[in-house]
């Protein structure tokens, strides 16, 4: 498996796993497309959305499904907090979970001033969060498509610190997660888990 990062200039051949087989990517953008189907299944099975890799961006646009997961992430922390049960971040950046209602404005439209307040305040929520410069994005960057990459890696940074929290993770994350389990306890890693799952409504 080669170790070129989706963001490198490396021409190597990527390839990523996937539950039943395994996909070769010579490009970048090949790669980043396949990230980007793998958060968008992700989101629509947490939250019943219909979406895929080619509608991702325009159902994010708004920034009301951004909020609507930060907050989720928030009362998941805080949910679990509350029960006793560890949570051990085990981050390089993220050491707890700011509290306090992300606001957000429902019902917008795309590129009106609420729907770009309301990606500002998740951007916001990660900068708190701890998520640093280099992975978030601008609002920008998914209002007008500058920089869709920044986008996507912004987001599986989030899902990675979802994950630590014990929430479910899109397929990549689960796949790093199952490869350090494997190296620190020298076993097989576990079944990864598909999208036939309860959303988060259900939980």
């Amino acid at each position: 498996m080669e170790t070129d990062s989706p963001g490198g200039g490396g021409g190597g051949t990527l390839l990523v796993l996937q539950p039943k087989s395994l996909r070769s990517f010579t490009t970048n953008d090949e790669y980043l497309y396949a990230m980007k189907e793998d958060l968008a299944e992700w989101f629509a099975c947490l939250y019943k959305l219909v979406v895929d890799a080619e509608t991702f961006l325009q159902v994010l646009e708004t920034g009301v499904v951004l909020c609507r997961h930060a907050n989720e992430v928030q009362h998941f922390f805080k949910e679990r907090r509350q029960q006793g049960q560890p949570l051990e971040m085990r981050s390089y950046f993220v050491r707890t979970v700011p509290e306090g209602q992300v606001i957000c404005r429902d019902g917008v439209k795309p590129g009106t001033f609420q729907a770009r307040d309301n990606v500002s305040n998740f951007i916001t929520w990660c900068r708190n969060l701890g998520i640093p410069d280099v992975l978030r994005f601008e609002t920008d960057d998914l209002v007008l498509r500058k920089n869709e990459k920044s986008v996507i890696l912004c987001l599986l940074e989030l899902a990675r610190v979802g994950a630590k929290l014990g929430m479910l993770a899109p397929t990549l994350v689960q796949m790093e997660q199952e490869i350090d389990e494997e190296i620190e306890s020298g076993e097989p890693p576990k079944q990864i888990k598909t999208c036939d799952m309860k959303s988060l409504d259900e939980l």
